[in-house]
């Protein structure tokens, strides 16, 4: 197994009012995480203490085999980008990316700016200043300098977050194709969910100065640790139920006045109240109103639409059955089946995507 190419051990640290309580992490080479968490919560503190802003009171940091816990910013070999990108505003394209190598004069002579500057496709903005640069010209150029620096993690603070959906969207492409190439790993703070599931590898929610789950994107998204993380993370249906029996691998739980069926895996056999976690688009409809067939676990309800919200190119349906939920599906789904508030509707929920919490 390969060491990782970065460790944050148990950091902790206070400013102010705020503390981070130790914060660990640990990154593969080329790996990409993404640090989650609600405004407060200490991502953006948590890469500051990475690059070396502040100084942690406990723990250590280790870049590329190498502690740096207690070394200057510069001799971190850290590429820190930020929302606004942070290029020098006096400065053109070339002599921007040129500072990068930490060799700034007569940065024209060096091969090394050109290739940066052909790599990225910016060589024909040498001479622009970023005041006359689009957001996706920016962004090439902030990475151009920030991979001048030859560095072992790149750090992105908020990087997509002041653009508006449509260049956000492509810029996203941008900078995963850019990440994957570079094999540098990478850490990035942000608020957007979609950031997460198309750029990282992992995730890392944090809340209040610590990391209360950490672990592959998927995994993370559909078997949150605790209540505050399945909110966080936009899980739709949070359902309390009472577990009244166990038939083979799943329990028996009734939710309002239904029983559902649920995967036993992660609870203990004393456990009675849970929280039933389901995401939106888990919940399936049936275009037959055939009973489900006997040797099935699967939930199958009648349940009432209640409303259809249009989101773009996908719908929320929020229904009734004695108990709210919400499904998610596309705007043609919704026309096929004929849902519309006040009809029927039948809907099937497997026991394996439901997760339970322990309450």
């Amino acid at each position: 197994m390969r060491p990782p190419a970065v460790t944050v051990e148990n950091i902790s640290l206070c400013l102010g009012a705020f503390a981070l309580r130790d914060v660990a992490l640990a990154l593969a080479p080329g790996e990409i995480l993404a640090l989650l968490g609600p405004n407060g919560a200490g991502k953006s503190v948590t890469l500051e203490t990475i690059a070396g802003f502040h100084r942690p009171w406990t723990g250590r940091i280790v870049i590329g085999g190498r502690d740096v816990t207690f070394l200057p910013p510069e001799r971190r070999r850290v590429g820190l980008l930020f929302q606004n990108f942070g290029l020098f505003p006096h400065l053109p394209v070339e002599r921007n990316v040129a500072f990068g190598t930490g060799r700034y004069a007569r940065s024209s002579h060096r091969p090394e700016v050109a290739r940066l500057l052909s790599r990225f496709h910016i060589d024909h903005l040498a001479d622009r200043v970023p005041q006359d640069l689009s957001p996706g010209e920016k962004q090439r150029t902030a990475l151009a300098r920030a991979l001048a620096m030859q560095p072992e993690i790149f750090l992105f603070d908020e990087p997509l977050s002041a653009l508006d959906a449509r260049t956000r969207d492509a810029l996203r492409e941008e900078l995963r194709t850019f990440l994957h190439e570079a094999g540098v790993p990478a850490i990035f703070v942000t608020h957007d969910q979609t950031d997460a599931t198309v750029l990282a590898d992992h995730v890392a929610i944090m809340d209040k100065g610590r990391i209360v789950q950490v672990g592959p994107v998927a995994e993370v998204f559909r078997a949150p640790a605790n209540s505050f993380v399945a909110d966080f993370t936009g899980v739709e249906n949070r359902l309390r139920g009472r577990v009244v029996g166990r038939a083979g691998p799943s329990w028996e739980i009734v939710v309002g006045d239904k029983l559902l069926h649920a995967s036993a895996a992660g609870l203990s056999a004393d456990t009675e109240d849970v929280l039933l976690c389901i995401r939106g688009e888990d919940v399936t409809f049936c275009a037959t109103r055939d009973p489900a067939p006997e040797v099935s676990a699967v939930n199958r309800l009648t349940m009432r639409v209640v409303q259809v919200i249009g989101l773009g190119g996908l719908c929320k349906v929020v229904l009734d059955g004695g108990f709210p939920l919400i499904a998610c599906l596309t705007r043609r789904s919704v026309r096929d089946l004929g849902l519309m508030p006040g009809g029927d509707a039948i809907v099937e929920i497997e026991p394996e995507v439901i997760h339970l919490l322990a309450t």
